[in-house]
């Protein structure tokens, strides 16, 4: 049986745009995109890793690295306090798009891969609107992080 040990997980939101937030005293002089991460992390009940503007006009990208020591735990915790936040965003389409990429290594001299994502983690991402993806990434991540 296949074990569930992703090198890395990400939450990907694109599409945010949360309107011009208020502007808070308390704040200081922090631009639109900074007031618009806050209030987005705010909403997620966790940080955000990256926050850059798209193509689009008052339109962001956001990420959430999420842990990957108990990936399953980090999954279920990730879908417990954000998931709701984060359903009622793609409903009202203050966000366009949630994905949650699960990246793996592929060793370099590997001939077959496989994993298992238990079905009341993706039941749970999946139930608040989020895709997931898997990304398979031809390196050995072990190998790299000893040089």
């Amino acid at each position: 049986m296949s074990q569930f040990s992703p090198f890395a997980i990400a939450l990907r939101l694109s599409g945010v745009a949360l309107g011009q937030p208020e502007r808070d005293p308390t704040a200081g002089r922090l631009s639109s995109a900074a007031r618009q991460q806050l209030a987005l992390d705010g909403a997620l009940k966790q940080l955000t890793s990256r926050f850059e503007p798209e193509d689009a006009p008052d339109s962001f990208y956001a990420q959430v690295d999420i842990p990957v020591t108990n990936p399953v735990r980090a999954l279920l915790e990730l879908a417990e306090r954000s998931g709701p936040a984060i359903a009622a965003m793609l409903d009202d389409r203050r966000i366009g798009m949630a994905v949650l990429d699960i990246a793996f290594d592929y060793p370099e001299h590997g001939e077959a891969m496989s994993a298992r994502l238990p079905a009341h983690v993706a039941a749970m991402i999946g139930g608040f609107g989020i895709d997931i993806e898997i990304s398979v990434y031809l390196t050995d991540v072990e190998e790299d992080e000893e040089t």
